[in-house]
């Protein structure tokens, strides 16, 4: 009988490890994890943020502004970048032969996360995720799906916790789908 590959086994030799991420916790769980994996497969890292504000997040970046004048968003946001990125490499004690490189790319997470997979030919993406309702998907907030759907490379998903997600349990469960085997009755 053979033996099922790992998740490394299925991805592709060369090209760096991208850890999209936000500046909280989940966001650090998985810059650390793809500075783990960089290391282990000998490849470089990114670490990409992409500078989407809505009315939800509006000020967020201004808010980091210490400054008398109204600096552009995306000064801010590669600052903020550069220190989240210095901190994990400090907790990482495998990031010292990792390259690691820092992109703030503006635009829809949506769309941009995996446009910029495709065009740096990235070995694999790691993204935070969470359970998602369906209220979610119907007012758009299904960053993570829509990666996992658009993305040219393997996705890795991580919760809150750096817990690695199956993609499939971040669908949400309707009245007509079955419950996951995990949680199924008896």
């Amino acid at each position: 009988m053979p033996s099922a590959a790992s998740p490394s086994d299925l991805w592709p030799q060369s090209g760096p490890v991208v850890a999209a991420v936000h500046f909280d916790e989940c966001g650090r769980h998985c810059l650390r994890q793809a500075l783990r994996l960089a290391a282990h497969r000998g490849q470089p890292a990114i670490a990409l943020h992409i500078l989407h504000e809505t009315a939800r997040t509006m000020g967020f970046y201004r808010h980091h502004d210490d400054g008398d004048v109204l600096r552009p968003s995306l000064d801010i946001a590669k600052e903020l970048l550069a220190g989240f990125a210095a901190e994990a490499v400090a907790d990482e004690p495998d990031a010292a032969v990792v390259a690691l490189r820092q992109l703030v790319v503006p635009g829809v997470p949506e769309r941009r996360i995996a446009e910029v997979a495709r065009r740096i030919e990235s070995a694999l993406i790691i993204i935070g995720g969470r359970r998602k309702t369906g209220l979610d998907r119907l007012l758009g907030r299904d960053v993570t799906g829509a990666v996992l759907r658009q993305a040219p490379c393997p996705v890795q998903v991580l919760d809150a916790a750096g817990n690695a997600l199956d993609p499939h349990d971040l669908r949400p469960i309707g009245p007509s789908q079955p419950l996951p085997p995990a949680v199924e009755s008896t």
